[in-house]
Parts: C-alpha cells; sequence; structure tokens
C-alpha cells in the first residue's frame, strides 16, 4: 500500500469516527424528551411577564387579564388565551445541547427574552426564549437554573412577544347594546338624542325604525382602536361628540376628533381620535368613522325629523 493511500484511508478512518460520535451525540440529544410545562396548570395563571426588551406584566383579576404594567389598562383576552392555550396543549422539547456556551447560536444568550407564568399556589417558572426553528414552527426555549437547550415543538415566540399595543384591549366601550339607555350625537348645532327601551327606539321624541336607530349605535359602541395615544393631546378639531347614558345610571362622554393644522407636525397627526371620560383614554380609530355617522344621522333627520316637524 503506497504513502498516499495510507494517508487516505487514515483519513477517511478519522471521518468515520467523528462522523459516529456526532450521531451517537445528536441520537443521545434528540431522543432526549421532556413537557417543560407539565408542572404548569394554566386554570390556576394568575400573572405573566414577557420581557422582550421592555417588560410587560399581565394580571389576572377575578375572571378577565389585566395589563398591569407598565401601564394599567384591560388586556386583549383573546391574545392572552392564545398564548395559554398553546402552554395548555403541554408541547413536547427535545434537547439540542447540553452546555451553556451553546445557548447563544440559538439566541439564549443573557439578553434573551424571558418569560415567566406564576400560579396562584406562587408555583412560578421562567424561561428564555430564542430563535425560531428552521421551519418557524417550534423555537428554543432554556428553563430557567438549567443548562439544556430544547427544542420546542410549538412556536411561543410569537405569540409572548407582542408589543404592548397588542396586548392591550383594542375594544373601545366594554359595554354592549343592551345596556345603553340614551346615546346623545352632537354634530355642528344639531343635536340627536337617541332614547332606548327594550326593541323601542326615538330619537328626539320621534320613533324610528329599531334597525337604523341600532345600526347608528353600533357603529360607535363596536369601535375599535388601532391604536393609543397616552399623552395629552392640545388644540383638537372636534367632528363628532357623544354621550352614553346606562341603564345601571353610569354615564359616558366623549368626542371624536382630528388635530388641528397647528398640531400636523406631531408624529400622530393626520388620523382621527375618539376620546372616552370612561377611562380618559384617546383612540386612534378608522378615518371612515365620523363620516359614517354624521351620514346616518343626516339620513335619519331626513327619513323622520324633518317629516315629523312639518
Amino acid at each position: 500500500m503506497s504513502k498516499s493511500t495510507k494517508i487516505l484511508v487514515g483519513a477517511l478512518i478519522i471521518l468515520g469516527v467523528v462522523y459516529v460520535i456526532q450521531r451517537l451525540t445528536s441520537t443521545t440529544s434528540t431522543m432526549e424528551k421532556s413537557k417543560p410545562f407539565s408542572s404548569l396548570d394554566t386554570a390556576k395563571i394568575q400573572q405573566i411577564s414577557v420581557d422582550f426588551g421592555k417588560k410587560i406584566v399581565l394580571g389576572k383579576q377575578e375572571s378577565r387579564w389585566r395589563i398591569i404594567s407598565p401601564i394599567n389598562f384591560s388586556a386583549d383576552q383573546g391574545q392572552v388565551s392564545l398564548l395559554l392555550s398553546r402552554i395548555a396543549s403541554n408541547p413536547s422539547a427535545s434537547v439540542v445541547a447540553d452546555n451553556l456556551s451553546d445557548s447563544t447560536a440559538y439566541g439564549l444568550g443573557a439578553s434573551a427574552p424571558l418569560v415567566s407564568f406564576q400560579q396562584s399556589d406562587n408555583k412560578t417558572l421562567s424561561l428564555r426564549i430564542g430563535n425560531l426553528t428552521p421551519d418557524f414552527n417550534g423555537c428554543y426555549i432554556q428553563l430557567a437554573g438549567e443548562n439544556k437547550v430544547l427544542e420546542l415543538s410549538t412556536n411561543i415566540r410569537t405569540l409572548a412577544g407582542q408589543t404592548l399595543t397588542n396586548w392591550r384591549d383594542k375594544k373601545v366601550f366594554d359595554f354592549n347594546l343592551q345596556d345603553v339607555q340614551t346615546i346623545d350625537f352632537a354634530v355642528e348645532d344639531t343635536l340627536y338624542h337617541f332614547f332606548h327601551r327594550d326593541t323601542v327606539w326615538q330619537v328626539n321624541g320621534v320613533t324610528v325604525p329599531e334597525m337604523d336607530a341600532r345600526d347608528i349605535a353600533e357603529s360607535l359602541i363596536g369601535s375599535m382602536a388601532l391604536d393609543f395615544v397616552d399623552s395629552a393631546v392640545s388644540h383638537p378639531k372636534s367632528l363628532l361628540e357623544y354621550g352614553i347614558s346606562l341603564s345601571n345610571g353610569e354615564h359616558f362622554a366623549g368626542k371624536i376628533f382630528e388635530l388641528a393644522e397647528s398640531e400636523g407636525s406631531r408624529p400622530w397627526s393626520g388620523q382621527v381620535y375618539l376620546s372616552s371620560s370612561a377611562n380618559n383614554q384617546i383612540y386612534v380609530i378608522s378615518s371612515m368613522l365620523p363620516d359614517d355617522l354624521k351620514q346616518k344621522l343626516i339620513e335619519i333627520r331626513k327619513d323622520y325629523l324633518t317629516k315629523e316637524s312639518s
């Protein structure tokens, strides 16, 4: 056997040994399965903390979730439910690395997002969430206090890594149409007073078809926020003012407005806003809502109110 042939054979043997070791290591790690969330009872979870660069804490109050930090605001119940249902499915995980030094390769360094779940019995599970898996169906995680890197079979990174805006409840009003007793709309110098009892609706004392009145009322009450303004707004240009009284005696008022031209340099200029005295919050809403409401109110006045007065 020539010297070059011996060298080639030796190299092939070395490569073969390396391959076998890698296969054995890979088989050992991927065969090690776990259920990282098996100790959690999602029905008992009372607090969720997510830190993707800005820590957000959500707490359960009675049966509803609220954001308790960095602001106090109702949470998007559906968004929280999606995350908890993903955890409740008890997804499996495989060990892909055993050493802490390998963590950064999976996006699990010291600055990786941190998520914690705390139950009513004070049992807490904390983990860091790393990169998504190459197929985007899962993600890498590392439980607090453990060195092992786990490949989770489901993607919780996207659900947990929502922005503060996405965690907030987008529904502007937290009551339903059946709770409403009166709604007042003021458009320039014209007032529309809606009175509601059972299936009867009156506008300025004139009975109008239920569907026409409901259409207007639901357009306002069903408003959804596109964004939120948490700072003071000066010089609003009012498009429409409203007041709502509920059958339980509560009353809310506010206005739909744009910013005056002098505010055009503000980052939220060129949008339409709705303010509410219920929580002193300003919402960014659909720019179509004020024109839609105005048009429907004009039709009510033309079809029913002017006929009655004439």
